[in-house]
């Protein structure tokens, strides 16, 4: 989950054998006429990783990249594939192999075309905000990086299909570990076993998601080593944050004034990502009917464009809301024709969504340590939200460190946190400074 704007001080061994002899081939059900691969165990790796196009050059100045496509169980209970980035230190590790950091990445879309990897290849844009200055920065350290795409992101031509769990807290978790898995893998001997999740906004709730599950991974490849998670400015509670949004959104429209941008990037923040939400409700099995969510711009715009990414489908939505602004007098954000505020939190499967997912992980106690950074002025994860979620879970028995960040917005995270991410690393993989 992103912003619109910034805010702060400071703006964010060899290839396993896949044995395909014994591997038969099936057709999609789709009739997307894909060869998915059958036999496989999750966490394999589909046919060789090519090499990345366009790697930004912090990154390509200190590491190799590669596409790796590989196995995961998927949000409706059948396998998939799933993809990543993976980011190889150059130059031969060192004895006992690399450890392993598996990033997640922040919001960029639902479609597949939405992905980190295919952005990158297909247009040569990084899509992660600045996070690539924090890869580099992880690599220089001799430590390996993973960033998968999570489930239903990536490129169809290697199998990929529709299908993103957002916020799902296992299609998340299983996206990020079974990437773990693959890695590891495909370097074999060349990695030391040794891993963490870590990630920035939805990537943040994504580690958390994989510390959950990362005992499948430990499962799935008795090398893996769990060490710990690192969560940058996660988003922890939805409908809470929802609610404070909606708080602000109704206050700003009882002046009569036209909006500030600030206030007419909250009404678009309140919409936009939403549709990314409904999606993975319905492609979950929630019964979630659009119709009681939105009114019928953002119907409208649920039903024909649920593919647009989401620098895109942001500026759609603010054209349409300024557009209904401008229609009249009378018309206020909080009278816009877009979800229909805070009320869409009380729908029973909508209710059901965020308690077993969000829910389930703030009720949960993780394996590992958390490190788990938050800057004062992230309006997208509201301090109260954080206190609270944090608290729950300490009650739980997590351990869990909060790093405060005086002044820093939700995309400053990842920048001003970077010494306390680098120190996190090197206590858990035993690093020398």
């Amino acid at each position: 989950m992103t912003r619109l704007q910034r805010h702060g001080a400071a703006a964010g061994a060899s290839l396993l054998l896949v044995l395909l002899a014994v591997c038969g081939f099936a057709v999609l059900p789709d009739g997307g006429g894909t060869p998915e691969p059958q036999g496989m165990r999750d966490g394999d790796v589909v046919g060789s990783p090519t090499p990345l196009r366009h790697v930004p050059r912090d990154i390509s100045a200190v590491a190799d990249g590669s596409l790796v496509v590989y196995r995961m169980p998927g949000i409706q209970g059948r396998q998939v594939n799933a993809t990543a980035m993976l980011f190889v230190p150059k130059g031969a590790p060192p004895a006992g192999g690399w450890p392993l950091l598996v990033w997640g990445h922040g919001t960029v879309g639902w479609a597949p075309e939405c992905a980190p990897s295919v952005q990158l290849q297909e247009h040569g844009k990084w899509v992660d905000d600045s996070n690539d200055t924090l890869l580099a920065s992880v690599l220089r350290m001799g430590i390996a990086v993973v960033a998968p795409d999570y489930e239903g992101l990536g490129p169809v031509d290697r199998g990929v299909r529709p299908g993103h769990g957002y916020y799902h807290l296992a299609s998340e978790g299983r996206s990020m570990v079974y990437a773990a898995v693959a890695a590891q893998r495909h370097l074999g001997r060349r990695a030391s076993g040794q891993w963490a999740p870590a990630g920035w906004s939805e990537g943040g709730f994504a580690a958390l998601a994989a510390a959950h599950y990362s005992p499948d991974a430990e499962k799935a490849d008795p090398e893996l080593d769990f060490r710990g998670t690192i969560a940058l400015a996660p988003v922890p509670d939805v409908p809470a944050m929802n609610k404070i949004l909606w708080r602000d959104i109704d206050n700003a429209s009882q002046s009569g004034l036209p909006p500030s941008e600030h206030q007419l990037d909250q009404l678009v923040f309140a919409n936009a990502e939403t549709i990314y939400f409904t999606r993975t409700q319905r492609q979950a099995g929630y019964d979630v009917d659009p119709a009681q969510v939105y009114g019928a711009n953002m119907l409208r715009i649920y039903n024909n464009d649920w593919r647009t990414c989401l620098d895109d489908l942001n500026s759609l939505v603010r054209k349409d809301i300024q557009a209904y602004l401008d229609a009249s007098p009378s018309h206020r954000l909080n009278t816009y024709p877009g979800a229909r505020g805070d009320r869409p939190n009380a729908l029973p499967d909508n209710r059901r969504f965020y308690r077993e997912n969000q829910g389930k992980l703030e009720n949960s106690k993780l394996p590992g340590p958390v490190l788990w950074l938050y800057g004062t002025d992230d309006i997208t994860s509201p301090g109260s939200v954080t206190y609270n979620v944090v608290n729950k879970m300490l009650i739980n028995g997590n351990d869990i460190n909060l790093g405060v960040l005086e002044g820093a917005g939700h995309y400053d995270v990842p920048t001003v946190g970077r010494p306390l991410v680098e120190a996190r690393l090197r206590q858990l993989f035993g690093l020398k400074s």
